[in-house]
């Protein structure tokens, strides 16, 4: 009986015993990641860092590509587990491995995060703490992230970011900058740690006399101003450097392709010596220009297509007699890479005699097919849906085609269109397509089938011309508008006209930097209830500037007209000009500013418009801005609208850019600050693009 009760009792303590393990082994959840049969499986980690610890996992095994468990394979994982872990701050991580079966076990002692608290730089006051303390910590900030607020400390992070701190010293000047090993000291609110760098940045080295040598007759003033300016700037072998390579660039795109640039000592001191007074390093930059050389040959790769072959050599032709330049290359390759026939194209100058070079071109070609779908949303257009079928090098001729058709919430628009990239084998391009339109907005209804004809040529990298010519059918139907506010109900249009582009912009899509402009006029017909004859003309300027931090300012203007002997009821209704909307006035919704029809539902439009706008951006995280914006715009019936200041519209709102790679996605809410009767708050605009 007692031996019973005593096995009973036996059974109840590990009954007890198995509870509690249990409870356990609840507390601590069990992560499991599988891939390609090895499963493994995570103790320790908790809920918060789960996802990031399986995320690891999961690639190390897809990178090891193994299919069985192994000891090696543990351990592979358990040290970059462990990796990972003092990337996020946890200095005093531990993982073990174990194997049970057919799984890998990897249990983790996490143990306390650290972040970087205060940081502090002495002997180097007269920087700005803040700019050094950025270069500190940018190797984790690069991985954190900017939303970071509570940089994870990593002790081998900030190593490296002394050595940057020290790198930008010296590009200041600071030659002989030296720096202690950075000292952690736990900060008072705990679980951070403070950041302390003794720096003793020596004495500060700046360009001296800058004197230029050697052959200075080809030198121009430009190339001479860039060499003076130099005197009193930090010195360092960088810049010197970079120096030396401006001026031989220079020289190169005056066509001395052999040009070489020596530096060396001035007078007093040498490169990297604190000689010459006060710090001062006189630097002497010997120019040897060689001879001078010229375009005599374009060769094109064999391998190439003829089309291919057609197009690139037509591109190319224009350099040759010309004299060498590496910008006027430039601009050739990107014109043969905007035709869409390559994927890669190289351009190699190859010295073919005294002062001759031939130009050696070759690359592969872009895929000859190819089928695109997009779509997006258009505050005029409402949701855009669309379908692109393109052939490029059709024929093996080099000239491409393109059916596209576009679903909108206006209605619908189709296109078949066709471009020689190299007319004739001129340095023209030729375009021309048919298209078919049906728009429907507000209160009517159009539907329009036109041709149209553009012969284009880029001038210059920033100077592009364009001659067009133009032929619509247009029908009308509505409703309720009247006669006059419609315009003719059936109607055609017969145009031709001349837009110059200059682009001074530092990207196409995205600027940061420079100005645009635009300028465009066109004359024709509207022959509808009466011939109406016509000139339209437009003229836009955008400019970008870049401010201190992560701002930026951004300046625009545009203004059309239409001038006719004709009333402005005799024009139809699509052939005015309006304002507001996404890239005008943005306190209206797209058209409505101005007069309105009786019913009050369709802007009208008129014969002259006018907007400026200024924006001010600030970047919040990549490729996110956070922008306030402030418009002025007017519309009238003749020229003096853009003098009525009496009655200038106002915009004032805030917007979102992001930007994409084809340009950024716009979100911006426009307020009216001096709404009238029957006029909304305010507008929002979704759209792509710049506003100006």
């Amino acid at each position: 009986m007692k031996a019973a009760a005593f096995f009973r009792l036996f059974r109840v303590v590990l009954v007890v015993i198995g509870l509690g393990s249990a409870g356990v082994a609840r507390a601590q959840e069990l992560w499991r990641v599988g891939v390609r049969g090895v499963v493994v499986e995570m103790r320790g980690v908790s809920r918060g860092l789960s996802g990031e610890a399986m995320r690891v996992i999961e690639d190390q095994l897809r990178l090891a590509g193994d299919s069985a468990v192994s000891a090696p394979l543990a351990d592979d994982l358990a040290y970059f587990l462990r990796g990972r872990y003092f990337q996020l701050g946890y200095s005093e991580a531990a993982v073990d491995w174990e194997l049970t079966g057919r799984k890998i076990l990897l249990t983790v002692n996490e143990g306390a995060r650290m972040t970087i608290g205060t940081v502090r730089f002495e002997g180097v006051d007269e920087i700005p703490a803040g700019e050094l303390a950025a270069y500190l910590t940018r190797p984790t900030r690069e991985r954190a992230g900017r939303l970071t607020r509570a940089l994870p400390l990593v002790e081998a992070d900030v190593r490296a970011g002394v050595e940057l701190v020290l790198r930008h010293l010296r590009a200041l000047g600071y030659l002989e900058a030296t720096a202690q090993a950075p000292e952690f000291t736990p900060a008072p609110s705990g679980g951070a740690m403070d950041i302390r760098v003794v720096v003793t940045p020596g004495a500060r080295s700046l360009f001296g006399n800058v004197r230029l040598a050697g052959d200075l007759s080809v030198v121009s003033e430009r190339l001479r101003a860039e060499a003076r300016a130099l005197s009193g700037q930090p010195f360092s072998e960088v810049a010197l450097e970079t120096a030396r390579g401006q001026l031989k660039g220079g020289l190169q795109e005056q066509g001395y392709f052999a040009a070489e640039v020596e530096a060396g000592s001035g007078e007093t001191g040498g490169p990297g010596e604190p000689g010459g007074s006060a710090g001062r390093v006189p630097v002497v930059l010997t120019v040897v220009p060689g001879p001078r050389y010229a375009v005599r040959a374009v060769r094109v790769d064999e391998g190439l297509s003829r089309g291919a072959t057609r197009v690139a050599g037509a591109v190319f032709a224009v350099a040759r007699g010309q004299t060498f330049s590496p910008d006027a290359v430039d601009l050739l390759h990107r014109r043969a890479l905007d035709t869409g026939l390559f994927s890669r194209l190289e351009v190699d100058p190859v010295v073919a005699g005294d002062g001759a070079i031939e130009l050696r071109v070759s690359g592969e070609e872009a895929a000859p097919r190819t089928l695109g779908l997009y779509g997006g949303y258009e505050s005029l257009f409402g949701p855009i849906l669309g379908l692109e079928v393109r052939h490029v090098n059709y024929l093996d001729l080099g000239d491409a085609v393109a059916l596209r058709g576009e679903f909108r919430g206006t209605g619908g628009e189709g296109a078949l269109e066709w471009a020689d990239p190299a007319i004739f084998g001129s340095r023209w391009s030729l375009g021309s397509g048919v298209s078919w339109e049906s728009f429907t907005f507000a209160d009517y209804d159009r539907r329009t089938a036109g041709w149209r004809t553009a012969l284009t040529r880029r001038l210059t990298r920033r100077i592009t011309v364009e001659a067009s010519t133009a032929l619509t059918d247009n029908k009308m139907s509505t409703d309720v508008l009247s006669p006059a506010e419609l315009g003719p109900s059936e109607y055609t249009t017969a145009a031709g006209g001349l837009r110059v582009v200059l682009d001074y912009r530092d990207h196409p899509l995205l600027p940061r930097r420079g100005w645009l402009a635009e300028m465009a006029v066109e004359g024709g017909g509207i022959d509808g209830d009466e011939r109406v004859t016509f000139v339209r003309g437009e003229l836009a300027v955008g400019w970008y500037q870049p401010l201190p931090g992560r701002w930026q300012f951004s300046l625009g203007a545009r203004a059309r007209a239409m001038a006719t002997a004709a009333e402005a009821a005799a024009v139809p209704i699509d052939q005015r000009v309006f304002n507001g909307g996404a890239n005008s006035v943005r306190s209206f919704a797209e058209r409505e500013l101005g007069p309105m029809s009786a019913e009050g539902n369709t802007p009208l439009g008129g014969l002259a418009s006018g907007v400026v706008s200024a924006e001010l951006a600030f970047e919040v995280i990549g490729n996110l801005e956070l922008a306030g914006f402030a418009d002025a715009g007017t519309i009238g019936d003749d020229l003096s609208a853009f003098f009525g200041a009496d009655d200038l519209r106002y915009g004032v709102g805030l917007g979102l850019r992001y930007r994409l790679p084809v340009g950024p996605l716009r979100i911006d809410y426009g307020v009216n600050p001096d709404r009238r009767e029957g006029e909304a708050f305010g507008a929002l605009h979704v759209t792509f693009g710049f506003a100006f």
